[in-house]
């Protein structure tokens, strides 16, 4: 599920929340003066204060077997793109949409309906 950020307009607090996307438009009320916070759509691309947006994710798509997790971050250190590995899971964990993008490449993978900014088909 992704996360969503919030800023209350009334006493300016930033918080983050974890909710599936059919709610994404829902109401969230202030944890700290009870008030309708907005969407903030800035954190959530820009890391700022109390809302790390998306980051970091980690990738299924993008995961190895957990026995191959230690080995994969060797590699990747190797290629130039430094990348931790989820030892339980065996998932990459990403910092930000370049990091992605970058590691993707570099191993081949890519969104197939992807845009500007996300891992490209390499001819």
């Amino acid at each position: 599920m992704p996360t969503y950020c919030f800023r209350c307009p009334e006493c300016g607090h930033a918080e983050s929340q974890v909710r599936p996307m059919a709610q994404a438009g829902s109401k969230k009320h202030c944890s700290n003066c009870g008030a309708v916070s907005n969407r903030d759509l800035r954190a959530e691309h820009c890391n700022f204060k109390n809302c790390t947006g998306n980051w970091p994710m980690e990738s299924d798509a993008a995961g190895v077997d957990v026995s191959q997790a230690a080995e994969a971050a060797a590699h990747a250190k190797a290629i130039g793109v430094p990348t931790e590995f989820n030892p339980q899971t065996g998932n990459p964990v990403f910092t930000s949409r370049n990091h992605r993008k970058r590691y993707c490449e570099a191993v081949g993978l890519y969104d197939r309906n992807g845009g500007y900014g996300d891992p490209q088909k390499r001819s």
